[in-house]
């Protein structure tokens, strides 16, 4: 094998595949990429037998054949080279990485010991705005379950139906659920696990596609844009029937500034109980304005106001403050709409100009 390619090419496709190889003991070869060169090029996979990705690197190939190598350490290492050509040979077991003034042997283990990654059919494609996801993602990821031993919400919803892809997550605490259009006919419902949508996130802040692909079966799904080929597992469990939930009718509703607002709650927050993060937000109908209050009598209390259009009567309602605000940081618009019914029922937040979004906090019972 010998590969010539560019420092910066090679750069950044390790920074794309390295994160999924871990520390394994159980099985070392996970912790390898495995550089594979043939005709079409050199393609670096990782995977940790649930989520595999594949990177297509620009480069000569001078010499076909394939090896693996520690993906953390080629990736530091190449970080750290001039941005100038890289001559990488396979001698052996060892992969001789070749710059104008230096010279590393690493080694490595034969490709023939690497996991395959399975393949899957290029059916029931949906074509979406990778721009489109990646914020979709940033605002449903905050309320997926860190509990792994609850697999079906330590996930994200992956709903395509009627038109729309429809992404929630919820923790039992709090739901997020985003609608992007696609243009589909194929309607599945899958629950993808949390670890994948985390990394198709992080991939998609790194790269700079606009347009991205979806292919999915019942067992598997994969993401492919640009160089990249991100395929995952899908979770065989149900989702929650979070829809039952969600109230269909509010009392109470105020619409204020999110500028306004998230100022007075972080203030506001400072004295609430610590562990309980409890802040009451109270809606003034006769004064037009949204009413922050907490007290602890460890620290004081604190009462903040802020100018509102509310409908509906009086009502008010204990949230957790990290809640909201994680809500409140994913809405784009200046002004945001809450509406509550009373301090045992969740509130529902969205953004004015985006009803596709919504976010659903339940409330701390007194």
């Amino acid at each position: 094998m010998k590969i010539v390619c560019t420092q910066e090419n090679l750069n950044q496709g390790l920074n794309l595949v390295s994160n999924i190889a871990s520390k394994n003991t159980n099985l070392p070869i996970l912790n390898n990429v495995l550089l594979k060169a043939d005709k079409q090029g050199l393609t670096l996979v990782t995977t940790d037998l649930e989520i595999g990705i594949k990177v297509f690197v620009r480069s000569k190939i001078e010499d076909e054949g394939e090896f693996t190598v520690d993906a953390k350490l080629l990736n530091s290492f190449i970080s750290l080279l001039p941005r100038e050509n890289i001559e990488i040979n396979l001698e052996e077991n060892d992969l001789h990485v070749k710059t104008k003034k230096q010279e590393t042997s690493i080694k490595g283990v034969e490709a023939e010991d690497f996991p395959l990654i399975p393949e899957i059919e290029r059916q029931n494609k949906v074509d979406i705005s990778a721009v489109d996801l990646k914020k979709a993602l940033s605002q449903v990821l905050l309320a997926a379950s860190l509990d792994t031993s609850r697999v079906e919400i330590n996930a994200v919803n992956f709903n395509f139906i009627n038109g729309n892809l429809v992404l929630a997550a919820t923790d039992s605490y709090r739901l997020a659920e985003r609608k992007i259009k696609i243009d589909n006919n194929n309607e599945r419902d899958l629950i993808i696990p949390l670890k994948t949508v985390q990394e198709l996130s992080r991939i998609l802040n790194e790269n700079h596609s606009e347009k991205l692909s979806i292919y999915f079966n019942e067992n598997q799904i994969m993401f492919v844009f640009e160089n990249v080929e991100l395929i995952s597992r899908v979770i065989d469990s149900k989702y929650p029937d979070y829809q039952q939930i969600i109230p269909q009718e509010f009392v109470t509703t105020g619409v204020c500034d999110k500028k306004d607002l998230v100022p007075a709650i972080k203030s506001v927050a400072l004295f609430c109980k610590q562990g309980i993060n409890d802040i009451r937000v109270s809606i003034d109908s006769k004064n037009q304005e949204l009413i922050i209050t907490t007290a602890s009598s460890g620290t004081g209390n604190s009462v903040a106001k802020v100018p509102a259009k509310v409908t509906g009567h009086d009502n008010d309602i204990v949230f957790n403050y990290r809640y909201l605000l994680d809500g409140l940081n994913n809405m784009d618009d200046n002004e945001v709409i809450i509406k509550i019914n009373n301090n045992s029922s969740p509130g529902l937040i969205q953004p004015i100009k985006n009803q596709d979004y919504i976010y659903l906090v339940m409330p701390i019972r007194q």
